[in-house]
């Protein structure tokens, strides 16, 4: 099995904070998540998420005119500057304070940045890595409170910036004879946003926090600058302007309601009004063409993308309110679905990574997810007392399982028939188990004495560990009660089967993983992981990052499709891969760097304690726009107030069934892992004569047998397709008779990434009949080490039939349209001279 898995994107979170950025074609939108970039394609109906981060969340950021270079700044001032099309990190860069705006000229040459209560003007790197990528041009001083806002003229040779002393300053990028910088004053508070207006750099529109936007005009003959207009916002009391953008002649204003309004320049005019949230509006963004609103929503971490001419949602996307607390992957791979402290069930697609339907019946938060083998069905159990299946076809909750008596369920799992469902309870300590046709309850079964923490099937038997520092199998079927106890060194947290239902793995309190084999009652090997499980030192803590490690353990656990490594994660920032049979770590992943979250570092700063505490738990007054007031004779904020940040853990971990990703639920959101294939390069039996020439020679003579088996030596995928695309229909059955038996896994392999990506369907279709008739004796035996090859055949062909289904019903439909106009015009109730179309 390879291990090449590389991040590959974050679900379940879609906005943290910052400014959002439309890129230039106006088909995608960037949204800061946390430390990371998400980008969100609206064309392509897609998510990505960059994997560079910065060192703390992300403040602001910025985009090129090309679209090609993202300069990303965090609440501490660092840098950091990516190629978004070539997906490389190119430079670091410290700005020594907190930026608050940043913005790329239009002609892309400079870049503006805010730097405490003046403007920096930095050249704008290139597209390459360079020595000194970022060099400073000049420094505009003048303003008496931090800079907020920074804008561009259309030509490049001036800068408009607000700020929270409420004034906005016009500055020059060069020297000119008949130009000073001048500021303009009359706003009461603060500015949220000042730009250059339509008429050019002769023009300048702010908007300030009470709703005050005016409009300044330049004379002409003696260059002073004068109210043009003032206008206000509508506005009941103790509701201000939170973000504003300008676009052309477009003006859109957010407010702390959840309002926003939409104006048109230079008139400010309304266009209309939309409650789009709860909470205030963190973040709005206008895409380039003028169509698109972009708007983010920090307290409740939505995202939405408004088309304000047809009036309609291209985007809407809201992750959990809090914590996810579980995953689970549906048997085709196709989608995840998540569960959280807020009660939601949510379902997300992998392959366009947003969150398609959402479940809102639990009135208490979701302990656990599960998804029917049939994958049309998904069981959640909830601390509100009931265990509930959701139908993915109608998108409606069709079962509601309860206990006679108040409980709360912390688990749920269900038999390979998909009839009985089972959940553990974590105050009665017992296990429910309910019909799922009729939803009655079959069976309680007693026996634990601490709460239960996990429950898995296999071959008709029912697997519960629980905190009492024991794991019970219960005969369900047969009501037989407990057949097997097994007793451990400490509380269990979580159990899982492998695939071939020949072992269980548990995992305990004392960061210990333990293998059993209940055929022949024996523990087959045992993982010691407290040294895996990284410690760090929380702000809070009197002790030492070492001494942490004992409150460290695993929580979740999950077997590969062919069993051969198994996935941990825990009270971590760091996921485990260990290796079964030899009991080792073979890859440790960790979560994030972000050092927002607590208890990221093993050593803490020394000058951070102070006799009242660390610093870091220091909260400040702040105002509007975040600027700290410090009390008289403390210049470090106000002692008496305390800041908590959140500490990331892993609460859940699963292998995808086809063995290519797997993913995480944790406190940065959903995280998903896969097997970056065009990095692996893994040649088998290789000799002076396995090269790309005797292949091509072997096919120039065809000799397709021979040159497959040096393709498949040198396990390119390039090459074998080269081979297979070259193989006569009629000769594909002869040429997989005599394939060696060893390379039929790795054929396999490879045809089931075609079926994803070729437009041959029919043709590999052929191959994998012939494999699987001709060799399907031998391929049993070795059942669980192409599992997750034959789930990948099943995943292929069931995102093929959903493509073809949804392509062969446009296409009825548009000839039924033909077919019908068809008929009116040969009806003669068209004009004749009218053509259909």
């Amino acid at each position: 099995m390879k291990f090449s898995y590389e991040f590959s994107n974050l679900c379940g979170t879609v906005y943290k904070g910052g400014n959002l950025i439309f890129t230039p074609d106006s088909n995608k939108l960037l949204s800061p998540v946390g430390s990371r970039i998400t980008i969100f394609d609206m064309k392509g109906s897609k998510t990505i998420t960059l994997p560079f981060e910065t060192r703390k969340n992300m403040e602001c950021f910025t985009l090129s005119p090309c679209g090609n270079m993202l300069l990303c700044v965090d609440v501490e001032g660092r840098a950091i500057l990516i190629n978004v099309r070539k997906r490389v990190l190119l430079a670091h860069h410290n700005f020594k304070k907190p930026v608050q705006a940043i913005s790329y000229s239009p002609d892309g040459a400079h870049i503006a940045v805010s730097h405490g209560k003046h403007v920096q003007l930095w050249r704008a790197p290139g597209s390459s890595k360079e020595f000194a990528p970022f060099t400073l041009v000049r420094t505009y001083p003048g303003q008496y409170d931090e800079v907020s806002t920074i804008s561009w003229s259309v030509c490049s040779r001036y800068l408009v910036c607000g700020s929270v002393d409420m004034t906005v300053k016009v500055l020059s990028r060069e020297p000119e004879e008949d130009f000073t910088a001048v500021t303009l004053t009359g706003h009461k508070r603060s500015v949220v946003g000042a730009w250059f207006g339509p008429g050019g750099a002769s023009e300048v529109i702010s908007v300030s926090a009470d709703g005050g936007m005016f409009l300044w005009e330049r004379s002409a003959t003696t260059g002073k600058w004068n109210v043009g207009s003032k206008n206000f916002v509508n506005q009941a009391g103790g509701i201000h302007v939170t973000c504003a953008a300008l676009q052309s002649a477009l003006l859109v204003v957010g407010l702390s309601n959840g309002q926003f309004t939409l104006y048109d320049l230079p008139t400010f005019d309304q266009i209309h009004t939309l409650s789009i949230s709860q909470k205030d509006i963190s973040a709005v963004s206008i895409s380039p063409s003028g169509d698109l609103l972009g708007f983010g929503c920090r307290g409740h971490g939505q995202l939405l993308v408004w088309e304000w001419k047809s009036e309609s949602y291209v985007l809407k996307q809201q992750g959990h309110s809090y914590d996810m607390t579980c995953v689970s992957y549906s048997p085709d791979s196709l989608s995840i679905a998540t569960g959280g402290d807020d009660g939601k069930v949510k379902v997300w697609s992998t392959e366009t990574g947003f969150c398609y339907v959402t479940f809102n019946e639990h009135t208490a938060g979701v302990s656990d997810v599960y998804f029917r083998k049939s994958g049309n069905v998904v069981l959640s159990a909830s601390l509100d007392g009931t265990v509930r299946a959701f139908d993915l076809y109608r998108y409606r909750n069709f079962r509601t399982m309860t206990c006679p008596t108040p409980v709360q369920f912390s688990c749920v799992a269900c038999d390979t028939s998909g009839e009985i469902v089972a959940a553990g309870t974590t105050d009665t300590f017992q296990v429910c188990t309910w019909n799922m046709q009729t939803g009655r309850l079959l069976e309680l079964l007693s026996g634990h004495e601490g709460p239960v923490s996990s429950l898995v099937f296999m071959e008709g038997m029912l697997v519960s560990s629980s905190w009492d520092k024991t794991t019970r199998v219960w005969d369900t079927f047969e009501r037989k009660g407990t057949t097997d106890t097994l007793a451990l060194s400490s509380d269990c947290t979580a159990v899982v089967a492998s695939p071939d239902n020949s072992q269980i793995a548990v995992a305990t309190l004392n960061s210990e993983i333990t293998f059993y084999n209940l055929k022949l009652g024996v523990t087959v090997g045992s993982i010691e992981g407290r040294n895996d499980l990284w410690a760090g030192r929380s702000k809070e803590d009197l002790i030492s990052a070492e001494s942490q490690k004992r409150n460290r353990c695993f929580t979740s656990l999950s077997y590969s499709a062919d069993g051969s490594v198994i996935l941990a994660g825990g009270r971590s920032k760091y996921f485990c891969i260990y290796n079964v049979e030899q009991t080792v770590l073979i890859k440790r992943f960790e979560v994030s760097r972000n050092l927002s979250y607590d208890a990221m570092l093993q050593f803490l700063r020394s000058d951070n304690m102070t006799d009242q505490g660390p610093l870091d738990l220091m909260e400040t007054e702040e105002h509007e726009h975040g600027s700290e007031i410090p009390l008289p004779g403390v210049s470090k904020g106000d002692f008496s107030k305390r800041r908590v940040a959140p500490q990331i853990n892993v609460h859940s971990v699963q292998f995808c069934p086809t063995g290519q990703s797997w993913c995480a639920a944790t406190t940065e959101g959903l995280l998903i892992y896969s097997l970056d294939n065009t990095l692996t390069f893994d040649p088998v039996d290789l000799d002076t004569d396995i090269t790309p020439l005797t292949m091509r020679a072997a096919l120039a003579s065809e000799s397709y047998l021979k040159a497959l088996v040096i393709a498949l030596r040198l396990n390119t995928s390039d090459l074998v397709v080269e081979v297979l695309e070259q193989v006569p229909e009629d000769r594909i059955h002869y040429v997989v008779g005599a394939l060696p038996l060893h390379h039929l896994t790795s054929l396999l392999k490879f045809l089931v990434d075609q079926l994803g990506a070729s437009r041959h369907l029919h043709f590999y279709m052929l191959w994998i009949s012939s494999i699987l008739t001709t060799h399907g004796p031998a391929l049993k035996k070795t059942s669980s080490q192409i599992m997750s090859t034959l789930n990948g055949i099943v995943s292929a062909l069931t995102a093929q039939t959903r493509t073809l289904s949804s392509l062969c019903d446009s296409n009825q439909y548009f000839m039924d349209v033909i077919l019908t106009l068809g008929k009116v015009k040969s009806s003669h109730t068209l004009p004749s001279d009218i053509d259909v179309f």
